[in-house]
């Protein structure tokens, strides 16, 4: 496994656990869920773009 499916991984697994925590209903589960993996993964790519320079 890269890092790439470990950061995949681990926004699914945190956006799962945020959402069954936080929500009532199961639609609401279900959005919140998959907002949540969004920003993980828009916020985890934007971040590494960033560093991507002070890699080499």
């Amino acid at each position: 496994m890269n890092h790439f499916w470990a950061m995949v991984l681990f926004a699914a697994l945190v956006s799962v656990a945020l959402a069954s925590l936080g929500r009532r209903s199961i639609r609401a589960r279900l959005r919140y869920g998959l907002w949540t993996l969004a920003v993980f993964l828009i916020v985890a790519i934007g971040v590494a773009w960033l560093m991507y320079p002070l890699s080499r």
